[in-house]
């Protein structure tokens, strides 16, 4: 349990999730294709994005939600500048959060032992 969170907040941060020296990003959103450190490859499976988008999609949604619940029983008299300002706080929620989503996703996958060993789920 202590190695699939540090592996996980490790990609959060946007270190290697299986060694933490080597740097995750070569900038905002692209991802080395190797580290530097211990030389796991990042791209193993090819499914990398798709993690990232589910990921950062529920967690939009998620916000959205609470966001709108908060709404309607706090400020139901400002409802429509109230969801308008909430659709803007989740686009640019989404925006921001997808490298922090990609790096989670990757630390899942280095806990999961399938970037370790380079894992295809095709066999």
């Amino acid at each position: 349990m202590g190695n699939f969170l540090l592996a996980m907040l490790r990609g959060f941060i946007g270190r290697c999730p299986l060694c933490g020296k080597g740097k995750l990003f070569r900038s905002y959103y692209d991802i080395h294709p190797t580290c530097s450190a211990c030389g796991v490859g990042y791209e193993a499976t090819g499914n990398q994005s798709t993690g990232a988008m589910g990921i950062n999609i529920v967690l939009t949604i998620f916000l959205g939600f609470i966001g709108g619940i908060f709404l309607v029983i706090y400020a139901s008299d400002q409802l429509m500048q109230g969801l308008l300002a909430l659709l803007l706080v989740m686009s640019i929620f989404h925006i921001i959060f997808y490298r922090f989503a990609r790096g989670l996703w990757l630390g899942l996958m280095v806990a999961t032992g399938d970037l370790e060993t380079g894992k295809d789920e095709r066999g």
